[in-house]
């Protein structure tokens, strides 16, 4: 550790023409506080891709511990966050942490950054939900005191390690929107189902949702099939799904056109929909939503 260079008095009379200092000396090497990384307390805490924020939030654990045989005060931290040899945040801290003789002290340090368009850095950040460690590393300048002096530092590494994500993809809640759900003419002989749901992403991980060969069922009875578009869930966000279906009467069973035209005819009709949904981590993987992790159920008819 260098010494840590720092304005002394050395001619007192200038300021005080009666004091019989001459000169003051260290007797002993002042050393800024340390920081250690605490792996238990540091990952990747939310993850939302291209699409659907870009951006990433981490949580680095810390201990600083006063290297001095006298007590300190650290009073502020001034630093920069690397990701993979990246700038990707700056920030300051005032933590005022008492810092005992060899003493010790947690201190947190939370980075909620965009990723914007750079791939290398997105690349590497997508990797740690596939177990490759992020690399980061932390630079900053201290400022902390002694109860004579005050001391500031040059800038300096004090931490760096690796982190990886905390929570895997979460299926969404879906819950289908009643009030803007409708069964319709397009025009003569072209009838719509229309779908709109409420999906909420309730993890730290965003991802786009889709479907494939979605049935949609009306009365219990099985009238269309489409695929659902991908549909950004930021983490711990909501968004709205509209799902277009069109039956083709003519092929239409008689159980199933008799729950069609009671739906036109504005008789409440119970809807349903059934099939396979998927989330797609870019970068990542793509993750089967558990068939029994989700449902659609509720009544619709025509908006006349």
């Amino acid at each position: 550790m260098r010494r840590l260079c720092f304005l002394i008095p050395l001619i007192l009379v200038a300021c005080a023409p009666r004091s019989e200092i001459r000169s003051a000396e260290p007797i002993v090497e002042i050393k800024a506080p340390t920081f250690s990384l605490v792996t238990g307390q540091t990952s990747i805490n939310r993850f939302d891709p291209p699409g659907a924020g870009a951006s990433v939030e981490l949580i680095i654990g810390t201990i600083v511990t006063n290297p001095n045989v006298f007590p300190v005060r650290l009073s502020r931290v001034e630093y920069d966050i690397f990701l993979d040899d990246s700038q990707v945040f700056r920030g300051v801290l005032e933590p005022e942490l008492f810092l005992s003789e060899n003493g010790t002290a947690p201190l947190r340090f939370d980075i909620d950054t965009e990723l914007g368009d750079r791939s290398e850095l997105l690349r590497a950040v997508v990797h740690a939900f596939a177990d490759t460690p992020l690399p980061f590393r932390i630079d900053g300048q201290l400022t902390f005191s002694s109860p004579s002096y005050g001391f500031r530092t040059k800038s300096r590494t004090l931490v760096e390690g690796t982190a990886l994500a905390r929570e895997s993809v979460l299926p969404p809640r879906l819950r289908l929107d009643e009030g803007e759900s409708q069964v319709y003419m397009l025009q003569p002989g072209v009838p719509v189902i229309q779908v709109v749901l409420n999906a909420t992403n309730p993890g730290d991980i965003g991802y786009f949702l889709y479907g494939k060969d979605l049935k949609v069922l009306l009365g219990g009875e099985e009238l269309a099939v489409e695929d659902m578009l991908p549909v950004p869930l930021p983490a711990g966000e909501s968004s709205r799904i509209d799902i277009l279906f069109y039956p083709l009467e003519v092929q239409l069973e008689q159980g199933a056109q008799l729950a069609l035209d009671a739906a036109l005819q504005g008789i409440p009709t119970s809807l349903q929909l059934e099939g396979q949904l998927l989330m797609d981590v870019l970068g990542v993987d793509t993750f089967d939503v558990p068939a029994g992790s989700w449902e659609v159920f509720g009544f619709v008819d025509t908006d006349r």
